[in-house]
């Protein structure tokens, strides 16, 4: 009986113990939750922006009403370069850009300054295959419909946009198109890449140009494309997808290697002289493996972009100049520009001071007849 009694007692102390454990154990995860639901509040997440609000594109823009959805371009980054070489890109060329323009970088990337894309399920590994090819998707899965060519870069290039945008407003971007510098390996990697005889890939450093069809095509099958790799060379892989899923290659076209243009020197390149010819003539130059450089690079071409824009207003000047000796306007003449009168004072406040009576040439005319 007694035996009876104490099992029944230590059965009830156990119980009595389980039920303050467990009322314990709930209220510390009650707790918890309310800690991670008030921590979720406080934190701003790095996805808030939509994908239209990160690179500044408004819900109306399309290609038929905006001169600013002619080209969309991501930049490869990682979270290092983030403050260094991708700001440099921004801070230059990348807010000139036809188009909108965009980093790509690992999962949790974030800028309060830069459109920053950081792509879920990516890190910063190199080579960064996953990295190219999920850009590509989040390009047409957010913005298929709202540019006519979607470029992938790196953010080591530099980029000449008003060149860019006469170069793509002079091809159709409705038909497939693949454009860059051709590659098919150099001599070391002959055979190595699975590619065939007349197969090749454009290379990735100078930058690699689709138009919207061609996205169109290649982006659903991407996760294919990722789940067979036949090699480390993110580019010879988006070239192979490319090649299956677009049935095009790569521009044969021996003037591309001017136009992107490609430095061997590595991270020498562009660090001596300037005033060169391939400079002058390329649309894209890689690499700039510095930020100062980028700045460098940059300054000096806004310097040519000053020197052609002074030399079109001396041409435009005697074109004025010249107009109006022909429709016999007196040299001093209140309607001439002070530069081209040679009677006008240039300091002088009286008189207007711009050519803008233009109802004088129809003036003169109407008499000549």
């Amino acid at each position: 009986m007694l035996q009876h009694t104490m099992t029944k007692r230590k059965t009830l102390i156990i119980a009595c113990f389980g039920i303050a454990l467990g009322l314990c154990i709930g209220t510390v995860l009650k707790n918890y939750r309310a800690l991670e639901i008030v921590k979720r509040c406080s934190i701003r997440p790095t996805n808030q922006k939509t994908p239209h609000e990160i690179i500044g594109l408004n819900d109306e823009d399309t290609i038929q009403n905006s001169q600013r959805n002619l080209v969309f371009v991501g930049v490869m980054t990682a979270k290092n370069f983030i403050e260094g070489r991708a700001r440099a890109v921004y801070d230059t060329w990348g807010k000139e850009v036809p188009g909108r323009i965009a980093f790509f970088s690992s999962e949790g990337s974030y800028s309060d300054e830069l459109p920053v894309v950081g792509l879920k399920n990516v890190d910063d590994r190199y080579p960064p295959q996953k990295k190219s090819f999920m850009m590509l998707y989040y390009m047409y899965e957010h913005f298929i419909d709202r540019f006519e060519w979607f470029i992938r870069a790196d953010d080591d290039v530099y980029m000449e946009p008003d060149k860019l945008e006469r170069f793509l407003r002079s091809i159709d971007s409705s038909k497939p198109q693949f454009i860059g510098q051709a590659g098919q390996g150099n001599s070391e990697e002959f055979g190595l890449l699975s590619l065939e005889f007349d197969e090749n890939f454009c290379m990735g450093g100078p930058g690699v140009i689709l138009s919207s069809e061609t996205l169109r095509r290649v982006a659903p099958h991407i996760p294919t494309c990722l789940k067979n790799l036949y090699s480390t060379h993110e580019d010879v892989e988006v070239g192979r997808c490319v090649q299956k899923f677009a049935g095009i290659p790569c521009t044969w076209n021996y003037e591309m290697q001017y136009i992107l243009r490609h430095n061997s020197s590595g991270r020498n390149a562009y660090t001596g002289k300037l005033k060169r010819k391939e400079i002058h003539n390329a649309i894209t130059l890689h690499p700039i493996k510095q930020a100062p450089l980028m700045y460098r690079l940059h300054s000096y071409i806004q310097g040519i972009k000053a020197d052609e824009l002074r030399q079109e207003s001396m041409l435009l000047h005697r074109d004025i100049r010249n107009m109006a000796k022909y429709l016999d306007v007196p040299d001093d003449s209140t309607n001439m520009l002070p530069s081209v009168s040679p009677a006008a004072v240039p300091h002088s406040d009286t008189g207007k001071r711009h050519f803008e009576d233009h109802n004088i040439l129809v003036v003169k005319c109407e008499k000549l007849k």
